[in-house]
């Protein structure tokens, strides 16, 4: 081991917080929200959400905590812009951030969150840890977040989720420097997900990943999207499939992708039935990449200590 250090993932706060109700924002500007513990609401007026806002501009979530919120996202935020989340904590959650058509500027930053509940609590099973959707412009970004699964306790389906959304080519939408561990048993979801239903100017890269569900990485379509310098681990498990998935499952609807670039991830992945499944490549892709893309080789120096055993709730550990 290498001596503690501090690293840049994840919250360093761990209180105090002021127990509040959950709160509403309508066409409000320049709010700062800070140091509240939110849990278990069912208020009829929030709609089972912690914190709501509705076209808001430039809104600073820090240093709050998230708890038993299994029927819809800790934070929706709709039609809003400048949205900024950092050194929050969020455990048994539906989702910790929804963004709904907003317009650039929202940031999902230096967060704990463990337990993605999915249908487990009578929520949907489409739960994200953050899922991004139609939202559009620049300065966008999912970003040294701490996010675990425990199995048993979660349900996730895709742990990060870009749904029919557009960066800017000067600002993609990033996704960067995450650590996730654990995932499943979705048949269908995975670690982090981008190009879901079209969309554009998108990068995950330097995420560490290990056993995120069915998949690790996916390019699900769009064009101008990216996938770098990520580690992924995935065990034999029931539902595990394919470290890395490039296709477009929707290229009728929403045309084809083009100016793909895959490069520099390291792989290791076992798939249900014991066989290393490193990546796909789907038809509708094979000449949207290059052949030297296509070669993805399974490293297998990757193990599940590419993580530390201990991700959450510290902020000074041992390096892995």
């Amino acid at each position: 081991m290498l001596p503690s250090t501090l690293f840049s993932q994840g919250s360093n706060y761990n209180g105090p917080y002021e127990t509040s109700p959950p709160l509403v924002y309508t066409d409000q500007k320049n709010i700062v929200i800070e140091g509240l513990e939110f849990t278990n609401t069912d208020s009829i007026v929030s709609d089972g959400r912690c914190i709501t806002l509705t076209n808001c501009e430039n809104v600073i979530i820090r240093n709050c905590k998230f708890k038993n919120v299994p029927l819809n996202a800790a934070i929706y935020a709709n039609g809003s812009s400048n949205i900024t989340v950092t050194n929050c904590v969020f455990e048994n959650v539906q989702a910790g951030l929804r963004g709904h058509k907003c317009e650039g500027g929202i940031k999902f930053e230096n967060n704990d969150l463990k337990n993605i509940v999915g249908d487990l609590s009578g929520g949907s099973r489409f739960s994200q840890a953050v899922q991004f959707d139609k939202c559009n412009g620049p300065d966008n970004s999912i970003s040294y977040n701490v996010i675990e699964n425990i199995p048993g306790e979660s349900s996730p389906e895709d742990v990060i989720n870009i749904f029919h959304s557009n960066g800017t080519a000067e600002s993609p939408i990033i996704i960067r420097g995450n650590w996730i561990r654990g995932g499943g048993p979705s048949g269908s979801g995975g670690g982090i997900l981008i190009g879901d239903w079209g969309g554009s100017y998108q990068i995950i890269e330097n995420n560490i990943l290990v056993d995120p569900g069915q998949y690790g990485l996916q390019i699900a379509g769009g064009h101008n999207m990216t996938i770098r310098n990520n580690k992924v681990y995935g065990r034999q498990q029931p539902f595990s499939n394919v470290g890395l998935v490039i296709v477009n499952w929707t290229s009728k609807q929403t045309g084809p992708s083009y100016n793909i670039t895959v490069e520099n991830n390291r792989i290791n992945w076992t798939n249900r039935d014991g066989v290393f499944n490193t990546a796909w490549f789907a038809g509708n892709m094979q000449e949207v990449v290059s052949d030297s893309q296509k070669e993805v080789i399974r490293d297998p120096s990757i193990t599940q200590n590419i993580l530390p055993e201990v991700i959450l709730n510290s902020t000074e550990m041992d390096t892995p």
